[in-house]
């Protein structure tokens, strides 16, 4: 074996690697990858890889974590304007429950203000439900939106909940429009709200990843909303994760309004479609999984597609790669692992993009070139997707009753981070760490009833729903963050009479004197970054 690793390509992964790209015109790739580079203005999404050992000792036959990081391009003003046209379906839940604490008057607020948004280049729908399902306003261009907006006024509480039914009628008016419409490129999106459990029609959470993903593979996608303490949140996230959407909780109606307008605005500024992910291995590899993406509940499915990108938005794909016994070679020192690719619609320029790469190792018998090499950020992630892995296994005993057994699953899992942390020294650990304290604490107080029971498990897994693809955002926020996460911390700080600036979404230096402020005041360490206990204290965790 080499004793020294290739210099080429330890520098190529110290540098993070960075994906080739080539247009695939009518369905053929061009020969030579490398000359069809394309330059960064035509990049929608940027890739990069990155493994956590590029250098392997020889004989070792540990686990390789491989990390691919996709961040998309920021949209200027200029170009938000030019988004495709939405075929839309609202589907509105008009259930009994919806009567309780004023849910009806929000729900309709809310729904105004999306039909406020579109133009007549949209097309919508209007679906209502509880046991009988209404199209209350079939698919078409939204050329005025007064007899709309008077159609939601009438709606009022009845009945119990056909929550599939009605989902699955929406999905039905987009995918007819869709057919109507000369505008292929149009963004087609079903927006599903609910606020209790699915108790008529179609029950069975089999049948229902089937039919969302029937509906997927139609072109529909379909995101979820839900609201208060009395919906089943498992439900509504499996269905955006088999859907290809999103899932959100909305906690008091009065947020209806504001969900509604951020699942809009990251309709509006779509960058990349049709985005599809495949990673190919080589005989070296004995078994792959894919740690994050929401892919628990197949993650030996290393053929995939995701849900459209959005302007600026960053992803994260974590995958575990076990050797095989092919995987050392008498004489060679380079090791293929795997192909990766990656596509998508550049929604813009109406081009199909494409990004290959081949992912190697180096085999060394120098213990301190393997050192070297070794990528902090990538094991880093590693511990913290298998720790909201196994946060996620305590929740689940929490939720069957078996408290006892959860608080120890997490306190174990704390001493686990302490452990790792000692070698790695890292903030976002240390933050997890605390994310573990301070939920003990709310489990404690949350077995005082099954309404506080609800409301922390419903706040719990939409955190770890979202950290799945790397966005920890619900509990960890610093300078440079942006999105309605930030939005929600600046609206709590000038709240408290801590900050006096504008609500735009974005971490400033003014947002982290302010968190500063709140730290000191509550005898928190002080370093400007909002986590779970700074948050609780802003009563936003």
């Amino acid at each position: 074996m080499a004793e020294t690793p290739n210099p080429f390509y330890k520098h190529m992964f110290s540098m993070k690697m960075r994906l080739l790209a080539c247009v695939v015109v009518g369905g053929v790739t061009p020969s030579s990858l490398a000359s069809a580079t394309v330059a960064d203005s035509d990049h929608a999404v940027t890739p990069t890889i990155e493994i956590d050992r590029p250098v392997i000792l020889d004989g070792d036959m540990s686990p390789i974590f491989v990390m691919i990081r996709l961040e998309a391009t920021e949209l200027s003003t200029a170009a938000e304007t030019e988004r495709p046209p939405l075929n839309l379906s609202l589907v509105l839940d008009r259930s009994g429950s919806m009567d309780d604490k004023g849910k009806m008057d929000y729900l309709k607020q809310a729904a105004k203000m999306a039909v406020d948004r579109l133009n007549t280049k949209d097309h919508l729908a209007i679906v209502e439900y509880d046991d009988d399902i209404t199209v209350m306003w079939p698919s078409q261009p939204v050329d005025s939106t007064f007899p709309i907006k008077r159609l939601i006024d009438e709606l009022s509480p009845r009945g119990s909940t056909n929550l599939v039914g009605g989902m699955m009628r929406g999905a039905d008016e987009v995918l007819d429009r869709m057919k109507k419409m000369e505008d292929a490129d149009a963004l087609n999106r079903v927006l599903l709200l609910s606020d209790g459990l699915a108790n008529e029609g179609v029950t069975e959470p089999s049948q229902i990843r089937r039919l969302v993903r029937s509906a997927k593979n139609d072109g529909v996608r379909i995101s979820t909303m839900g609201l208060g303490r009395d919906y089943d949140e498992d439900l509504m996230q499996d269905i955006a994760e088999n859907a290809g959407g999103a899932y959100y909780y909305i906690e008091h109606p009065n947020q209806m309004a504001r969900i509604f307008e951020q699942e809009l605005k990251t309709l509006f500024t779509t960058v990349a479609k049709d985005v599809d992910f495949s990673f190919k291995a080589t005989d070296a590899v004995e078994n792959v999984q894919v740690l994050s993406f929401g892919a628990a509940d197949n993650p030996d499915d290393t053929t995939f597609d995701m849900d459209n990108f959005y302007s600026g938005e960053k992803r994260t794909l974590l995958l575990r790669l076990e050797p095989s016994a092919a995987f050392y070679r008498k004489g060679v020192d380079t090791i293929d692992l795997s192909d990766v690719r990656f596509t998508y619609q550049n929604v813009l320029t109406q081009e199909t993009m494409r990004f290959d790469a081949g992912i190697s190792v180096t085999v060394t018998d120098d213990e301190n070139a393997v050192i070297k090499a070794s990528n902090h950020d990538v094991r880093v992630e590693a511990n913290l997707f298998e720790s909201e892995r196994k946060h996620k296994e305590a929740i689940k005993q929490y939720e069957a009753g078996n408290y006892d057994v959860a608080e120890q699953q997490m306190a174990d899992l704390e001493e686990e981070l302490r452990t790792q942390n000692a070698t790695l020294n890292d903030a976002r650990l240390a933050n997890k760490m605390e994310a573990l304290r301070v939920e003990k604490e709310q489990m404690g107080a949350a077995q005082a009833s099954a309404e506080d029971r609800s409301a922390y498990l419903k706040s719990t897994k939409q955190r770890l729903y979202k950290a799945q693809s790397g966005k920890r955002n619900l509990y960890l926020m610093q300078v440079g963050d942006k999105g309605y996460e930030v939005e929600q911390l600046q609206t709590a700080l000038k709240n408290e009479g801590y900050y006096n600036g504008p609500i735009d979404g974005v971490f400033s230096d003014d947002v982290k004197k302010a968190v500063e402020a709140v730290q000191a005041a509550h005898a928190l360490t002080v370093d400007g970054v909002a986590g779970p206990s700074t948050m609780q204290e802003l009563g936003l965790y």
